[in-house]
C-alpha cells in the first residue's frame, strides 16, 4: 500500500523548483505504486503542490510519466577525444540499454503499456531525450571529422533511435547483438548514403 502521509505542510516550490519536485514525487510514486494505481492527487500530496500545477503542465498521467522518463534518463557524455561515427553511435543505443533494467526502463514498460491499452496520443518523444537532438549533435560531429558530407534529413536522424524504440516495445529489452547490427547494417549505410546513390543490393 502506497505511503499515505500528507507532504503537503512541506515548503511551496515555483517554477522550475516546482517542476522538478513534482517529477521526482511521480518517480518515487510509480516505484511505490506502479503505473495503474499511480495517481495525481498522491503525486501532488508529496510533492507539496496542487493538483492544478501539474495538470496545467500535463493534462493526463500518460503525459506525466512520460516527462519523468525524460527527467529521469541520464544523458550519454560523448568523448571529447576523436572518435568515429560508428563509435558514437554504439554509445548514445548502449547507453538507452544500459537504462532498461534501472527504474527508468520500469516508467517505460509502464508507458508503452498504458500507451497501446488506453490509446493515448504518439510515443514519438519517447526516446530517452535522445532523439533527433542527440543524433543531431552525433551527426554534427561525423561531419567536422569528414564522414559526412551533410547532416542526415530529420526523418534518418530518427531511425536508430525509433528502430531501438521499436526492438524495446516488441522484446522488452534490447541485446547488444541487435545495438551492432542496427548500426552496421542500418545507421550508418543510410546516414552516409549520398543524394542519388543507390542502395546497395
Amino acid at each position: 500500500m502506497a505511503d499515505q502521509k500528507d507532504y503537503r505542510s512541506g515548503p511551496r516550490r515555483r517554477g522550475e523548483q516546482l517542476v522538478t519536485a513534482i517529477l521526482d514525487a511521480a518517480a518515487l510514486e510509480l516505484a511505490q505504486s506502479g503505473f495503474a494505481a499511480l495517481s495525481v492527487e498522491a503525486v501532488a500530496r508529496r510533492a507539496s503542490a496542487s493538483k492544478v500545477s501539474i495538470y496545467r503542465r500535463w493534462p493526463n498521467k500518460i503525459e506525466l510519466v512520460r516527462a519523468v522518463a525524460a527527467h529521469k534518463a541520464v544523458m550519454p557524455v560523448l568523448p571529447e577525444q576523436a572518435a568515429t561515427l560508428r563509435q558514437d553511435l554504439l554509445l548514445v543505443l548502449r547507453s538507452m540499454a544500459a537504462q532498461i533494467d534501472e527504474p527508468i526502463g520500469e516508467l517505460l514498460r509502464g508507458l508503452v503499456i498504458a500507451s497501446l491499452s488506453e490509446q493515448a496520443p504518439s510515443m514519438a518523444d519517447m526516446s530517452w531525450g535522445m532523439g533527433p537532438n542527440m543524433m543531431h549533435l552525433v551527426a554534427e560531429r561525423a561531419q567536422a571529422r569528414g564522414e559526412l558530407a551533410e547532416i542526415p534529413s530529420e526523418l534518418l536522424l530518427r531511425v536508430p533511435t525509433e528502430l531501438f524504440k521499436q526492438r524495446f516495445i516488441s522484446f522488452g529489452k534490447v541485446t547488444d547483438r541487435f545495438i551492432v547490427e542496427l548500426v552496421d547494417q542500418i545507421a550508418l549505410p543510410l546516414w552516409t548514403l549520398k543524394p542519388g546513390e543507390p542502395h546497395a543490393s
